[in-house]
C-alpha cells in the first residue's frame, strides 16, 4: 500500500463523517478542523482509491456507487480499528475516552448537565461531549446516533437500537394568576377557548386521548395553541407569568406544583404517558465506556421522582 498518498484511518473517519453530516462545514465543526482541511482530506482519499467517492456541488450532496460502497465497509473498519487500539491501549478494560450524549434542551440544561458533570468527576479518564437537539430534528441517518441519544415519542427506524426507559407523565398546567382571571375549566372542552402555549414535538402533535374514569375526550392541543416552539424553557416562562396553559413533563412541574407557582389543570384527567428511550446505532464493537455510561444514564434517568 501506498501510504505517501494515504493517510490512514484519520481519511477514511473524516470521509464517513461528511457523509453522515452531509455536510463538509459539519463535519469539519465535528471533527474540530477545518473546511479546507476537510476536503484536502477527501481529494487525497480519491486520489488513494482513484475513484470519485461525493459528488458534491453547493446544491447538491451525492455519494457515488463506489461512495456508497467505501462508505459501508469504512464504518465497518473504522469500528473495528478502533476496538484494536482499545484493547492494545486498555487491556484492563478501564473506563476511560469518549462519550457523546445527546438529547433535548430542557434535559440537557435541568438534568444531564449534572449526570455528566458526576461520571466524569466519577470516572476521571473519561470526557463526554453533552449536546442539545430536539428529537424533530432527527432522521434515522443522523449522526448523533453513533453515539448516545435520549430520545421521547415515537420511535421512527427499527435500524436502530434502543432500550425503553421509564416513561413521562404529563400535566397540563397554569399559574394561580392565569386561572383566577380567566374561565373555570371543568371539562377539556373548555381548553379550546383559552390560551394554549404549544411544544413542536411529535408526541405532542398528535391527538391524544385524556381518560377521566371510563370517560374519554379527543384532543389535539397544538391545533389550538396560539403560540408554538420547540422550546419547553421559553414556554415555561410564558406560564410562570400567567400567559396560558400547556404540557409539562411531571419531573418539571412538579417544583412549581408544591411552590404553588403553577397548579395541575383537569388532574382528574389523564394524559397518555410519553415513551422515552435511550438510543444508539447497532456496531459490531462497543468501548467499555461506551456500555458503562449507557447503563448509568439509564440509572439516572429511572431513578427520577414525579416520572
Amino acid at each position: 500500500m501506498e501510504t505517501s498518498n494515504n493517510r490512514g484511518m484519520k481519511d477514511w473517519i473524516v470521509f464517513i463523517r461528511v457523509v453522515e453530516f452531509r455536510s463538509l462545514s459539519r463535519a469539519a465543526k465535528d471533527l474540530n478542523i477545518s473546511v479546507a482541511a476537510v476536503s484536502k482530506s477527501l481529494s487525497r482519499l480519491e486520489n488513494f482509491v482513484k475513484a470519485s467517492l461525493i459528488l458534491r456541488d453547493a446544491q447538491n450532496f451525492e455519494l457515488t456507487s463506489a461512495g456508497q460502497i467505501a462508505y459501508k465497509q469504512a464504518k465497518d473498519i473504522a469500528q473495528a480499528f478502533r476496538s484494536l487500539l482499545t484493547s492494545l491501549q486498555n487491556p484492563e478494560r478501564n473506563i476511560e475516552g469518549r462519550v457523546r450524549l445527546c438529547a433535548p434542551a430542557l434535559i440537557c440544561e435541568l438534568l444531564a448537565n449534572h449526570w455528566t458533570l458526576d461520571y466524569v468527576k466519577q470516572n476521571n479518564l473519561s470526557r463526554v461531549l453533552l449536546y442539545s437537539r430536539e428529537g424533530g430534528e432527527f432522521s434515522h441517518n443522523s449522526p448523533e446516533f453513533d453515539d448516545l441519544v435520549l430520545k421521547s415519542g415515537f420511535m421512527e427506524s427499527e435500524d436502530l437500537i434502543h432500550r425503553k426507559l421509564a416513561p413521562v407523565n404529563l400535566l397540563l398546567c397554569a399559574s394561580p394568576g392565569y386561572l383566577d382571571k380567566h374561565n373555570v375549566i371543568t371539562h377539556p372542552e373548555d381548553l379550546k377557548s383559552h390560551f394554549l402555549l404549544g411544544i413542536n414535538h411529535h408526541w405532542l402533535e398528535k391527538q391524544m386521548i385524556l381518560t377521566n374514569g371510563n370517560e374519554e375526550f379527543l384532543l389535539t392541543i397544538n391545533n389550538h395553541s396560539k403560540v408554538i416552539s420547540n422550546n419547553y424553557l421559553a414556554l415555561l416562562g410564558l406560564i410562570l407569568n400567567g400567559h396560558g396553559i400547556m404540557i409539562l413533563p411531571s419531573w418539571v412541574a412538579s417544583e412549581y406544583l408544591v411552590k404553588r407557582l403553577l397548579v395541575s389543570v383537569l388532574p382528574q384527567w389523564k394524559l397518555p404517558a410519553m415513551p422515552v428511550y435511550l438510543v444508539w446505532r447497532h456496531r459490531k464493537f462497543y468501548s467499555p465506556m461506551f456500555r458503562h455510561f449507557a447503563k448509568f444514564i439509564e440509572s439516572k434517568w429511572n431513578a427520577l421522582p414525579h416520572l
